[in-house]
């Protein structure tokens, strides 16, 4: 009696193992098939949607840091202004460099998927 329910167990678990593996195989059916239909749309959602997810995983480090000192070869506030400025221009440079990046990485232009969005401009630093 106690082997026929340790094997009753067994078989609603691999039953239920079996149900979780077909609902994810139709999910991920389903989504391949709406990639598939919609193309840069729904490849340009996905992205969209990552992007902050990948802000957030990159700047972390930042986020533990107490303090930034900028030093270069200058005494005085104007070389303070200058290193920020140009602390500022390198921020715009590595923002820039995402698109690039995103189509290294996945094949996809992210700058002509976007001008395809009626009304959407991207703006050259």
């Amino acid at each position: 009696a106690e082997a026929d329910g340790i094997r009753l167990k067994g078989i609603a678990k691999a039953e239920a193992m079996e149900a979780v593996g077909r609902a994810e195989a139709e999910r991920m059916r389903l989504r391949a098939e709406a990639y598939s239909k919609y193309g840069d749309a729904a490849i340009l959602h996905l992205i969209l949607n990552t992007l902050p997810q990948i802000a957030a995983e990159v700047s972390a480090p930042l986020s533990k840091t107490k303090e930034i000192v900028i030093m270069n070869g200058s005494n005085g506030e104007s070389a303070s202004l200058q290193s920020l400025s140009n602390l500022g221009k390198d921020f715009t440079t590595l923002v820039g460099t995402v698109p690039h990046a995103i189509r290294a990485l996945t094949s996809v232009d992210l700058s002509q998927s976007i001008s395809r969005i009626p009304g959407a401009k991207i703006v050259q630093p």
